[in-house]
């Protein structure tokens, strides 16, 4: 049945707790428990109520417990344990370890439903094909378990343009070529904020410009280029490469696992702040930013994750601002190689050509260090993930001698990592196309319209999905290989290849994420030999889904000299 969320347990709600390393318990269901990051919960429950609490979680779908049958038990006779059990790669029961035929009951009716709701008898025909459901409840809990499956899952089913429901929104997702050049003819004049969840939308703040459309945006992505361009990016690669030395030497002489989503977030964090604000903030700032983009997709804002996110927003800003404050009463200070970022956002003007306030920049630098920093850490942790693979030998192989050659070079240059590190790099895009991210941006429909032939209501989230190019064989061969050479060829497909979204609302540190990725595998295969999960592990590597794909904290691998 449907469902809403709450923060309250329910007298008829059952849960059960499987943390790390412990048994799986039954939580009392007056009690009231608080769950660790890691930790997962599985919710059994016949009520429209349920609740969760902890920074992370994994959930399916519920449905009757066994204590409450159906009257007539005998239209209810194939309970849970007939069925095979199905596991994630947490332990937690799929999707499909749910009775299949109700659910399948359950979703036509509530599609049904919903298609009245939304008004579209009779247009459902000329609409793609796909499922919402009622209110986008089982499409989105589906999508937040598993994003990359949730795709190419649906693009099987229903090709590659279909409509479902992303964050409880009516959604229409699209990537033949077809479908992102007629997109692309129209995408600037649709407004963004609102396609965006309402948590992101107030934690990513007025300043941000996934929300902005317009001028504002123009202005905002202007800016952009003083801090993201080729320039900004020389001035860079100096200090990437010393802070990289640094990290992978210290992994050298420590001989312990390397955690590659915690460990490569901490260094890509801390590397990112000193490049944007100057300065490596102390341990509590950090963690402060973890809970931030804990907090940007949150269920509501009445999650305890949200205002944590709401808190460390306040205090990431307080920060920043004092530090800036500081800087800029010293015009020496300013014009230091070091804060090359606060120099260029100090001068920078919005859409009327005033310059930013005080307030403005602090929030911008911390919205810039959050994005860049979890996009280049998932890149690198699925590199070293990817080709440490044994089916990938032949790709390490190659990546490796191009690392020893690049490491015999004096100073690395932005100019060096183009001319002798183009294998390097073509690892870091397969990594972006094999392993996608991410989605696209995601935009309101705020009109009828046909697209692609296809009737489109207002009202639905349009998002060209860099995931649905990425399976397209046309553009790249064998899309299930693991094979970076495809980016060494000249390729009609480079159209195609779009991981941070395309259009207005692309993501802008795309290649200042590569390239750090190329520095760190640069030294870390020159280092160690090989590197195999560590005991324990499981076979299948744990993921946090959004707001990007990222190796979850708990992974680690043995690293070999």
């Amino acid at each position: 049945s449907a469902f809403r969320y709450t923060l309250t347990h329910t007298a008829c709600a059952r849960f059960y707790a499987s943390p790390r390393g412990r048994r799986t318990e039954m939580i009392p269901k007056s009690a009231t428990t608080t769950l660790r990051r890691g930790d997962s919960v599985v919710v059994f429950s016949s009520s429209s109520s349920f609740s969760l609490f902890g920074k992370r979680r994994r959930f399916i779908l519920p449905r009757p417990c066994p204590r409450r049958r159906h009257r007539n038990h005998q239209t209810h006779r194939h309970h849970h344990h007939h069925q095979p059990k199905r596991y994630s790669s947490r332990g937690v029961p799929s999707f499909a370890a749910v009775n299949d035929d109700a659910n399948a009951r359950d979703e036509d009716f509530l599609h049904t439903l919903g298609v009245k709701l939304r008004k579209e008898t009779g247009r459902e025909a000329q609409m793609p094909p796909g499922r919402v459901g009622l209110f986008g409840v089982r499409e989105t809990l589906e999508y937040l378990m598993d994003s990359n499956a949730f795709v190419e899952t649906r693009v099987k089913k229903y090709g590659p343009i279909f409509k479902t429901a992303f964050f409880f929104k009516p959604t229409i997702a699209f990537g033949s070529k077809e479908a992102v050049d007629e997109f692309k003819s129209f995408e600037a004049s649709l407004p963004a904020d609102e396609a965006l969840p309402e948590t992101f939308r107030e934690l990513h703040t007025e300043y941000g410009a996934l929300k902005q459309s317009g001028a504002k945006h123009k202005a905002t992505r202007k800016n952009f280029s003083r801090v993201l361009g080729r320039e900004a990016l020389e001035t860079y690669v100096p200090e990437i490469a010393m802070r990289t030395e640094e990290f992978v030497n210290k992994l050298e002489q420590r001989k312990v696992p390397l955690f590659l989503g915690k460990d490569i977030k901490r260094f890509a964090l801390k590397t990112l702040f000193y490049l944007f604000l100057g300065k490596v903030p102390k341990d509590s700032i950090i963690e402060e930013m973890y809970l931030y983009n804990a907090g940007l997709l949150s269920l509501g804002k009445f999650d305890p994750t949200f205002k944590k996110g709401e808190s460390a927003l306040e205090k990431l800003t307080q920060y920043v601002l004092e530090y800036y404050l500081e800087i800029k009463k010293d015009e020496a200070k300013l014009n230091a190689p070091e804060h090359f970022f606060l120099k260029q956002y100090s001068e920078a003007t919005d859409e009327f050509g005033d310059t930013f306030s005080d307030e403005r920049v602090a929030v911008t630098v911390v919205l810039m260090v959050w994005g860049s920093y979890i996009e280049a850490a998932a890149l690198m942790g699925h590199s070293i993930r990817i080709l440490g693979e044994k089916g990938n030998a032949d790709v390490l192989k190659k990546a490796k001698e191009e690392a020893r050659a690049l490491r015999e070079e004096e100073e690395q240059t932005l100019s060096t990592l183009a001319q002798k590190g183009k294998y390097l790099l073509a690892v870091s895009k397969e990594t972006l196309r094999f392993h996608p991210q991410t989605a696209g941006g995601l935009r309101v429909n705020p009109t009828d319209r046909t697209f692609c032939g296809y009737d489109i209501p207002a009202g639905y989230v349009l998002t060209a999905d860099p995931r649905i190019a990425f399976l397209d064989e046309s553009a790249f061969s064998d899309p299930k290989a693991f094979n970076p050479s495809r980016f060494l060829e000249a390729s009609k497909s480079e159209d195609r290849f779009f991981p941070g979204g395309m259009g207005q609302h692309q993501c802008p540190g795309i290649n200042l994420a590569t390239t750090m990725n190329v520095i760190f595998l640069t030294k870390f295969l020159t280092t160690f030999s090989s590197w195999t999960p560590s005991e324990g592990m499981p076979e299948e590597v744990p993921l946090v889904q959004v707001p990007i794909v990222i190796i979850a904290d708990e992974y680690s691998v043995d690293l070999m000299q």
